[in-house]
């Protein structure tokens, strides 16, 4: 039998029930709660769209007329893409345990004004997409986020989303062979060299 200590400086050892109880838990002993957090359902969502791309491109038909690089293997690269960031999300969430990281000194608020800015800019582009046309619908989503992004210079950003929504247009549509929807723009875009 031993004794225990009654130096005043020194405590006493805690009984083994007492240190696992207020020890660290382990995965067993952890509750729910703690593993299902924000973190663990933002690597499984990227999971999920890794998976969802990944079984678009094997649905993708080729002929074989291809022989190395064929119209699977971006959707392929991708979808590995996602599914290495959704691992590495995954094993960042399990690590943490749910323990929030804490945020850097100086760190920006979350500016919930400008992500509304952006998703709205976005939905008007993909309805305007086929109505417009491509380059009046990338315009609108470039001057859209530039004004989330704090430029209030609109008609400046208009002019420069039109000019690079033109180029974009035009290298698809001559140097890969895509058609773009040209909207009401389709005669203009035509004489200025886009199919």
């Amino acid at each position: 039998m031993t004794q225990m200590s009654t130096n005043p400086e020194r405590p006493a050892p805690a009984a083994p029930e007492q240190e696992r109880a207020s020890g660290p838990l382990s995965s067993k002993q952890m509750p729910a709660s703690r593993w299902l957090n924000r973190d663990l359902f933002l690597a499984l969502g990227v999971l999920a769209l890794a998976a969802f791309l990944l079984d678009g491109a094997l649905r993708i038909r080729i002929s074989p007329g291809y022989a190395h690089i064929g119209p699977r293997f971006f959707p392929f690269l991708v979808s590995a893409g996602l599914g290495a960031c959704g691992v590495v999300l995954l094993v960042q969430a399990l690590r943490s345990g749910g323990r929030a990281a804490a945020p850097e000194p100086g760190a920006a608020p979350l500016n919930l004004g400008a992500v509304a800015i952006i998703a709205g800019a976005l939905f008007v582009q993909i309805f305007l997409m086929e109505r417009a046309g491509f380059v009046i619908a990338s315009t609108v989503l470039f001057a859209g986020v530039a004004a989330a992004f704090g430029s209030r210079r609109h008609l400046r950003d208009a002019g420069i989303g039109l000019v690079l929504a033109f180029v974009v247009y035009w290298a698809f549509t001559q140097w890969l062979g895509l058609r773009l929807p040209g909207g009401f723009l389709t005669p203009l875009l035509a004489r200025l060299g886009g199919s």
